[in-house]
């Protein structure tokens, strides 16, 4: 591709992340969903969390459900185990990615390993498409050394999901995907090819990124119009991740935990929550 036939990619909204209560004391960085952006491509939920030190209460989040959606938690720093429905117990470290599929029904809950250092890094939810929505749960676990990390002069990047270039990410989806996590050092300048018919934002983790003239600080989520190339910069070493994809398809309601076809559907889900009806992880009893 000639320099003449790229169309760089601007930033339309600048969205700083809003605190959110998790549970217990332990407080969040929500970027998704609110009432300016329900969701990027199938990403339907973005939350932030630390850096805070790793002990009980920091990120101990007990068994809840999901359907109709995957989990997927990306660490940048410190530990966190991971227990569900179907037996799974698995402790994520830094760049490993949980990817847990929901289906019609999963209970999960998290716990952080004390001890394992500075808590800090990212979940998402992805929503599945209608015909996906009731399929068997599953969970699956991707450690650091299989995801590929391409180098560039003064900057990385990983592909946690979907594709950059001519490298993909073993993690598989329903839906083409977008995620991206990028480290920037000071003076960075760094020309990423993306692709055109993904819907896209860029979350500021650490430091500051310029897009273009467009500075994005930490905590601020910057949605992206179109094209094909995403020109990024940083006068200071920064960390950010690069998400979306192809948008999910309609009908599509997102109801507490679960992402259904209507607000209805939601509500029920929620009941039989409540009535004891979604299966339980092992240990939580």
């Amino acid at each position: 591709m000639t320099r003449t036939e790229e169309s760089s990619r601007a930033v339309v909204h600048l969205l700083p992340a809003k605190a959110a209560a998790l549970t217990g004391s332990a407080e969040v960085l929500r970027a998704l969903p609110r009432r300016e952006q329900r969701r990027v491509g199938s990403f339907v939920f973005f939350d932030h969390f630390g850096p805070t030190s790793a002990e009980h209460g920091a990120m101990d989040v007990p068994p809840h459900p999901h359907v109709g959606l995957q989990t997927v938690t990306y660490l940048f720093s410190g530990a966190i185990e991971h227990r569900d429905s179907l037996g799974s117990v698995q402790v994520i470290s830094p760049g490993d990615v949980n990817w847990m599929t929901a289906g019609h029904a999963i209970t999960h809950a998290e716990t952080v390993v004390p001890g394992s250092g500075t808590l800090h890094g990212i979940q998402t939810w992805v929503g599945l498409p209608r015909e996906r929505r009731k399929m068997e749960p599953s969970f699956e676990h991707f450690s650091a050394a299989v995801l590929p990390r391409i180098e560039f002069p003064g900057a990385s990047a990983v592909v946690i999901a979907g594709t950059l270039g001519e490298h993909r990410s073993p993690v598989p989806s329903f839906l083409p995907l977008t995620y991206l996590d990028l480290s920037l050092q000071p003076g960075a300048a760094l020309a990423l090819p993306v692709q055109p018919d993904h819907e896209l934002a860029l979350y500021v983790a650490v430091g500051e990124v310029t897009l273009g003239a467009t500075a994005v600080p930490a905590g601020v989520l910057a949605t992206l119009g179109g094209g094909n190339t995403l020109h990024l910069g940083s006068k200071q070493a920064a960390r950010a991740l690069l998400f979306g994809g192809v948008p999910l398809p309609e009908p599509t309601a997102i109801w507490w935990n679960f992402i259904v076809d209507t607000v209805e559907e939601g509500r029920a889900c929620e009941a039989d929550w409540k009535a004891g009806k979604f299966p339980r992880v092992p240990g939580f009893e």
